[in-house]
This record gives structure tokens, C-alpha cells and sequence, in this order.
């Protein structure tokens, strides 16, 4: 019996090692956006934060910017959004106040275009650099 325990042992073992070792996370299993770049030409709004903060691209470039500000409720009733809008400081281009959605715009001519939030003025800015 003893020789019969041994056996079961060394197969279960064998079992979890195999599975520790095949799991855990792959490239092409599914992803979130938490600590992952945007792609490019693409700025996230998050809550509080545009990010990249700074994002250069060439002229003739659409920007879009993706509202990504909406978090899980402690209490388990939902998900809270937070209300941003992008606002080029020169005021020739704004998007609708969104907490959720995206917005585009092309930027056609060479230049820094500085934006912000209108909610939350400039402790919520970012640049648009265009070369």
C-alpha cells in the first residue's frame, strides 16, 4: 500500500509542477490598459492626467484622445466616472466634457499646442509637439 501512496504523491507532484510551470500570464492572452504605453498617436485620459503628458507626432497627424477615467466603486455598486475635457489653451479646439468616449483631432501645421482640462485647468495639461 505504502509503495501505491508513493506513486499518487509523485504523480500529483508532477501535476502541480507541470501546471505552475505551463500557467501564469502569456503574450497573447488579453491585456488592460493599467501601466501599458498607449498606442500611438493616441493620448489616455485618465482621472486627473493626460498621458503621455507630452506626445510629438508629425504634421498631418490625428490625435485621439480616450477617455479611460472611470474606476470600480469600493462598495460594489458600479464603476465612478470622472467627467474631463481637452481644451487647446488658445481655445481653437475643444472636445465635448466626456467620462467616457474619445476624441480626435488633426493637427496640420508645425507647432506646440499646449492643452488642458476645462474642469481641472492646468494641474490637468499636456502638449501636443507637431514637427
Amino acid at each position: 500500500m505504502r509503495h501505491a501512496s508513493v506513486g499518487r504523491r509523485a504523480v500529483l507532484l508532477f501535476a502541480i509542477s507541470l501546471a505552475i510551470g505551463c500557467g501564469g500570464a502569456s503574450a497573447s492572452g488579453p491585456s488592460t490598459s493599467t501601466g501599458n504605453p498607449p498606442p500611438a498617436n493616441t493620448v489616455r485620459v485618465t482621472n486627473n492626467a493626460f498621458t503621455p503628458g507630452d506626445l510629438t507626432v508629425p504634421a498631418g497627424t490625428t490625435v485621439t484622445w480616450n477617455w479611460d477615467s472611470c474606476s470600480s466603486d469600493p462598495y460594489g455598486t458600479g464603476q465612478t466616472c470622472v467627467s474631463h475635457s481637452v481644451v487647446l489653451d488658445d481655445g481653437s479646439v475643444a472636445s465635448a466634457t466626456l467620462s467616457t468616449g474619445s476624441f480626435t483631432h488633426q493637427f496640420t501645421t508645425a507647432g506646440t499646442y499646449p492643452y488642458h482640462c476645462a474642469i481641472h485647468g492646468a494641474a490637468m495639461s499636456g502638449r501636443i509637439i507637431v514637427q
